[in-house]
């Protein structure tokens, strides 16, 4: 049999002999319904003991994908940060697996239709769409194919390490003209050494019983410091930059990698970290929006920190992101629908334009998280459905209960009927729909 997997790493030759002592953690690993249950979503995992690297089937994903959807809504929602005086810029954690050895590769029984260099390509002209649309963004990945991809990435959790950052900061940095990668790198001349457990080696210890040892890492030591604001606060006017993001740049609750410190010192300026663990592509910029933080002159600077795992393609998240920011602005409301909302479908006669009416918001009684799907039915009979979400991530009291979706550059412009559903609701509850031009 022919094996097609394409060996695109990275940080070792690919040529190196599989070792001798290389194997997984254990069988378990591999077998998708022999894993606890609350991994087999992300499973199998593909292992190799000699090397420490871990890899579950979720990272394997090409996500990447760009329709002219998003591209138009990422132009909508750049236009509405540029109104508020604020460059929204883009900090896109790459493709785990690229970052593996050649030795872990060849060791690990990964799938035989698995080619790396798709997903390295469809990350890479995913980046390329961004920066095409104006929103500047690092492509991340070009560092899988240097010496520095050794260490980017920890071998046994999916996040990247506080040099990772680090280099991600300098790349980051160099992409709005400021200092080049080398110059920003060399700059840090004090380091310590970070210990990382590591949620994969949390795996192991589940699957097979024993947990891998603890990882100890190089940590950059900053002199200038990014700030850990809190949204229930009032954003200083003096600040420069907002950093929106997931556990990347909020792990265990803190910025344990760094992130914030590493923009700080290399970028000159202050940062606040609006990141939340957990949050998802939506959650902590949909919160970030909603708290006011985002006054014009605030931040010259919106650092979205995105991980592999939720790539900026999913157009339902765009547009819920999208309806906040034009909820919060200057829009106009035009009219209101009382409504209730629950389990079952309820279903409402609504005829409108998408030229008069670009953005709803249903303002529900008392939900503020999990999911509202919302279904538009078309003059022509064409239906659109969409699901917005909130995670009970995000700290209670900074919840909104306001679900906001745009309707800018929707394919039909003639709507005929709304219908709603809170799926797993336990009862109905009153909602109202806003009508915003």
């Amino acid at each position: 049999m022919i094996r097609i997997l394409t060996h695109l790493t990275l940080a070792a030759s690919l040529t190196l002999a599989v070792p001798a002592t290389a194997a997984p953690y254990c069988a378990d690993l591999n077998v998708q319904d022999q894993l606890p249950k609350k991994y087999q979503k992300r499973g199998p995992f593909y292992s190799d003991v000699s090397t420490g690297w871990i890899i579950g089937k979720d990272q394997l994903k090409n996500k990447y994908a760009v329709t002219s959807e998003a591209i138009a809504l990422w132009k909508e929602i750049k236009a509405e940060f540029d109104n508020r005086g604020a460059n929204l810029i883009v900090m896109a954690a790459p493709p785990r697996p690229l970052f593996a050895p050649g030795a872990a590769i060849d060791a690990m029984d990964l799938p035989e239709d698995l080619n790396l260099s798709e997903i390295k390509k469809g990350f890479s002209d995913y980046i390329t769409a961004l920066n095409a649309a104006g929103i500047v963004a690092p492509d991340l990945s070009v560092i899988a194919q240097g010496p520095a991809a050794e260490g980017y990435y920890f071998t046994r959790d999916t996040h990247w390490t506080p040099q990772g950052a680090a280099l991600s900061a300098a790349h980051l940095n160099a992409s709005i003209g400021n200092a080049s990668v080398q110059d920003s790198m060399a700059r840090i001349t004090n380091t310590a050494t970070y210990e990382e457990k590591g949620s994969l080696a949390g795996v192991v210890k589940d699957a097979c019983g024993n947990r891998p040892k603890i990882e100890v890492v190089s940590a950059p030591q900053y002199a200038q410091q990014g700030s850990a604001s809190s949204l229930l606060g009032d954003a200083p006017i003096k600040d420069e930059i907002a950093l929106i993001g997931t556990s990347f740049s909020d792990r265990y609750q803190r910025d344990a990698y760094q992130v914030a410190d590493a923009l700080a010192f290399m970028m000159d300026a202050s940062v606040d970290n609006f990141s939340v663990t957990g949050g998802g592509m939506v959650g902590s910029m949909e919160t970030f929006i909603r708290s006011g933080a985002l006054k014009e002159g605030n931040y010259q600077t919106v650092v979205w920190e995105t991980p592999y795992s939720a790539p900026l393609t999913h157009v339902d998240g765009l547009r819920q992101i999208l309806g906040a920011l034009q909820t919060t602005s200057e829009s106009i409301e035009i009219g209101t629908l009382d409504t209730h909302v629950g389990d079952d479908w309820v279903s409402y006669e609504q005829i409108f334009s998408i030229e008069d009416i670009q953005t709803l918001e249903i303002e529900t009684k008392q939900t503020n998280t999990g999911q509202l799907v919302v279904e538009f039915i078309h003059a022509d009979g064409k239906k659109t459905r969409t699901k917005m979400g909130k995670t009970d991530r995000i700290a209670a009291d900074l919840r909104s209960n306001k679900w906001a979706f745009s309707l800018k550059n929707m394919s039909t412009s003639q709507i005929v009927r709304i219908k709603l559903r809170l799926p797993k609701a336990s009862r109905q509850e009153t909602a109202v729909i806003h009508f915003f031009k």
